[in-house]
């Protein structure tokens, strides 16, 4: 999972240094709100299909045939809906030279929708490799095409063109896989339950909708409110930033289906798999928090240029995040599969709207720093309430002295490093690793007796007693 969620992003990056030097930063902060926004419709058409699948399919593979059906039949008003929002929103906000582009782009809404079936078909198979194929052939096809499109001095246009190419290509690929997994005849008509599904899958929807539109907006608002060079700063910032996210998405994709298996059969060992996550990408998050904020100039520097410094500083408050958004990502991932997904509605549509306004109050007078700023404090708010609703709701946590000893593991590391002037970025780099592994060893944030658990999760030791989902 880790291999195929860098895969995307990682030629999209690609596309996105090539776009900036070349184009210019006008052009990539078109490019960037254009794609930012796409991925709030796709996030619509598809929204929860994926999550929904993989919990089904994981509970009953015995249906997951006729789940298929009816999850793409209710794909295909999605993807309908979604497309019209996109080009509607497109036509009303953007500017008229953008129009285009945005109608290229509408034509791989549909498909996305339907991909997202796929993946959720795949993860409730264990069949992952698959997903991580398709991934690769989508990240080529469309690093190929702006590769030809850049080359020959094409722009905005020919660049949207070779994403909804590329769309096109991994949906028919998928199908192809999925029918090679005993998919059968995932596009005829339901025997039943169509409408049941439809409504199961509404917040499912709404949850993964809104949470794209969480990470996203800062990118809408900042266009909407500076210049569009001062938005193509803050995509170099966010585009470093999301490459960073994909371990835990990574994880959590990987962990959910077995969370969703284990919550009615083994409800101790679905608390412990929730407990050891957050700490892993707890820890994990601190890391490379740490190492994004100390080579922020020379990865920026080396990739775009001298002339985006300027988004340096706020790609170092968005690396602060990073443990916070680890934390957010397995519980909310526990709630829903312990079918809490009312309650994750009521939690994502708050931090969106607290978020958007936020930006509205940060961005005028800090600029794209002040959007980093609304980020921060909205996921920190967020897993307050998400450690609170799990606490109550689910299984308790062993709240003590030792919690707050790993919350400050957790933030002294990453402000030692944050308050630290630029030339002395790595030595201060070298002071909080040392600080996170004298924290997490006196405060059990990870001890040796999780690291041996993960060890075996991975297959490098023994298998722990207990149940097959363990």
């Amino acid at each position: 999972m880790l291999v195929a969620r860098l895969a995307v992003p990682f030629f999209s990056f690609g596309i996105n240094v090539g776009v900036a030097r070349l184009l210019g930063s006008h052009v990539l902060g078109q490019y960037v709100e254009l794609v930012a926004l796409l991925l709030v419709a796709q996030a619509l058409a598809g929204g929860g299909l994926s999550l929904l699948v993989t919990r089904d399919v994981a509970a009953h593979p015995e249906g997951s045939a006729d789940l298929l059906r009816r999850a793409n039949r209710v794909g295909l008003a999605g993807g309908l809906l979604a497309t019209l929002l996109f080009l509607l929103y497109a036509r009303l906000v953007l500017p008229s030279d953008v129009w285009q582009p945005a109608l290229l782009l509408g034509a791989s809404i549909l498909p996305s929708a339907w991909i997202s079936v796929q993946e959720g078909f795949f993860m409730g198979v264990h069949l992952h490799p698959r997903i991580t194929l398709v991934a690769f052939v989508e990240g080529a096809v469309k690093l190929a095409a702006a590769g030809v499109v850049l080359a020959l001095g094409g722009g905005l246009v020919g660049l949207c063109a070779g994403l909804t190419l590329a769309r096109l290509v991994a949906l028919a690929v998928g199908h192809l896989a999925a029918a090679r997994a005993g998919a059968e005849r995932p596009f005829g008509r339901p025997e039943r339950g169509l409408g049941s599904f439809a409504r199961a899958v509404l917040p499912f929807a709404a949850i993964f909708t809104l949470g794209i539109l969480y990470f996203r907006q800062d990118v809408l608002v900042v266009g909407a409110l500076r210049s569009e060079s001062e938005t193509g700063l803050y995509g170099v910032a966010t585009t470093l930033y999301a490459l960073t996210l994909l371990a835990p998405i990574s994880v959590m994709s990987a962990v959910f289906p077995r969370l969703s298996a284990a919550f009615g059969k083994a409800r101790d060992d679905y608390h412990e798999a929730t407990v050891l996550t957050s700490k892993l990408l707890t820890v994990e998050g601190v890391l490379v928090a740490i190492v994004l904020i100390a080579a922020g100039p020379f990865i920026v520097r080396l990739l775009y240029g001298a002339s985006y410094l300027a988004a340096v500083p706020t790609l170092s408050l968005l690396a602060a995040i990073l443990p916070i958004h680890g934390v957010n990502a397995a519980l909310g991932q526990a709630m829903q599969a312990a079918h809490l997904q009312h309650e994750m509605l009521g939690l994502t549509a708050g931090a969106v709207a607290v978020n958007l306004v936020l930006l509205l109050l940060l961005v005028p007078p800090f600029g794209i720093l002040g959007a980093a700023m609304a980020l921060l404090i909205t996921s920190a708010l967020s897993a307050l309430v998400l450690g609170w609703i799990y606490h109550r709701r689910i299984s308790p946590f062993a709240l003590g002295a030792r919690s707050l000893l790993a919350l400050l593991a957790v933030v002294a590391p990453i402000s030692v490093v944050l308050a630290s002037p630029d030339r002395l970025r790595l030595p201060a780099a070298a002071l909080g690793l040392v600080l996170l592994a004298a924290g997490a060893r006196v405060s059990g944030l990870l001890a040796a007796r999780d690291l041996s658990r993960i060890a075996a999760g991975l297959g490098l030791g023994g298998a722990r007693s207990g149940s097959p989902d363990s």
